[in-house]
């Protein structure tokens, strides 16, 4: 495992890449392998989670037509 991985699964904040705030390691997404997103839960539904459920919407809007 690399020393950075390490690192990331005993932190207990980290840094929000897009909004720039220092963290607790509950408000980011953890992976299987115990390390976390980079990006907390309120940027990452922001940036990305919007985007996903306006192509759910517009998917389901297009095939029931």
């Amino acid at each position: 495992m690399r020393p950075r991985d390490e690192q990331l699964r005993h932190a207990t904040h980290l840094m929000c890449r897009t909004c720039g705030q220092l963290l607790p390691v509950n408000r980011f997404e953890r992976y299987r392998t115990g390390t976390y997103r980079r990006v907390c839960k309120r940027c990452y539904w922001s940036v990305y989670g919007q985007q996903l459920r306006q192509r759910y919407i517009l998917r389901h809007l297009t095939s029931h037509e």
